[in-house]
């Protein structure tokens, strides 16, 4: 599907808010669309897998999972390499928000968020576990910036 101008407007406005009934009508009247239209594009980027999903934004101070780590780590080098390998793993750990393959001295960098220091040496373990050479922890205790949103105008 090739995004037309009024679609990414869309997608920009779906990112500021939920899927309410009201919040289509909103975006309706800000793109001047009928929202049969504005909920049939919706549901046309839906199926191709533009919107993934539609969830609520929790604040993760709020809900006891204020405490950021980090974790770098790397794979087992050789003829056979499978950057792959880990990911399964990884995915299992609940508290894994994000899982990215990285350049640089090492192969992933996983964010994860847990409820203080004691959780955070716990879920570190496992995750290293996961890695087949060794892993690299840091703690971030402020963020600055954080959104989920994709700029797409």
């Amino acid at each position: 599907m090739k995004l037309k101008p009024v679609d990414k407007r869309i997608l920009e406005l779906l990112q500021q808010g939920d899927m309410c009934v009201p919040r289509i009508t909103k975006i309706a009247h800000q793109v001047k669309l009928p929202t049969s239209t504005v909920q049939s594009k919706i549901n046309k980027m839906q199926q191709e897998g533009i919107v993934k999903e539609f969830i609520g934004l929790v604040d993760p101070e709020k809900v006891g999972k204020g405490f950021v780590g980090f974790l770098m780590g790397q794979a087992k080098l050789g003829k056979e390499t499978d950057f792959n390998k880990v990911i399964p793993k990884l995915k299992k750990i609940k508290q894994i928000q994000e899982i990215f393959f990285v350049t640089g001295d090492y192969d992933y960098l996983v964010k994860f968020r847990v409820k203080d220091q004691k959780e955070y040496y716990e879920v570190a373990q496992k995750i290293a576990r996961c890695f087949e050479v060794r892993g690299k922890g840091f703690v971030a205790p402020r963020c600055f910036k954080e959104s989920p949103k994709v700029e797409i105008l």
